[in-house]
């Protein structure tokens, strides 16, 4: 019997332990890296992944709709996701043993944390999706989040001066 690992499902945060990446931060997209989109926030000093709207068709309404965004158009080209092949190269010269990792240089590789042990399998950096997040956990930290706000339970909500303070800034609320 053959059996092959198509592909894992995680959180976010087990994505990040799991591929090797460093999931936090200007470059948290291990399919983007450098072309992760971020805005970092004046007030609630956080780091906003933003400006989602390419990867939609060209024509498509959304493009154009400026007060329901961020004030502004957005027609940009969705950049090209790494490849499988281009993912190897990085992490090829990552050693780790036994949890500590060791880097020969501190070039592209740093924000590879380590190398995946998946990496061994002859078929993983030929897969087109080598990891897939789990939705359920996204809608229920979302969920989560959007109820604790609007039944504004202490220590929960995320509507805070410091949120609103960012809202007006970037346009979006006054």
């Amino acid at each position: 019997m053959h059996a092959m690992l198509f592909c894992t499902i995680n959180d976010f945060i087990a994505y990040g332990n799991l591929s090797g990446y460093n999931v936090k931060g200007h470059r948290a997209c291990p399919i983007y890296e450098e072309d992760t989109r971020y805005v970092q926030l004046k007030h609630g000093r956080k780091i906003v992944y933003t400006r989602h709207r390419y990867f939609l068709k060209p024509y498509h309404p959304y493009h154009r709709l400026k007060k329901a965004f961020n004030g502004s158009q957005e027609h940009e080209i969705a950049p090209i996701p790494l490849t499988g092949q281009q993912v190897l190269e990085r992490v090829e010269d990552i050693n780790t043993i036994f949890g500590e990792t060791k880097k020969k240089e501190k070039s592209k590789t740093s924000i590879w944390k380590n190398r995946s042990i998946l990496f061994d399998l002859p078929y993983w950096s030929n897969l087109d999706i080598r990891h897939c997040i789990n939705v359920m956990h996204v809608e229920k930290n979302v969920c989560d989040n959007v109820i604790d706000t609007l039944l504004n339970i202490q220590g929960k909500t995320k509507d805070s001066l410091n949120t609103r303070q960012d809202l007006l800034e970037m346009g979006i609320r006054d």
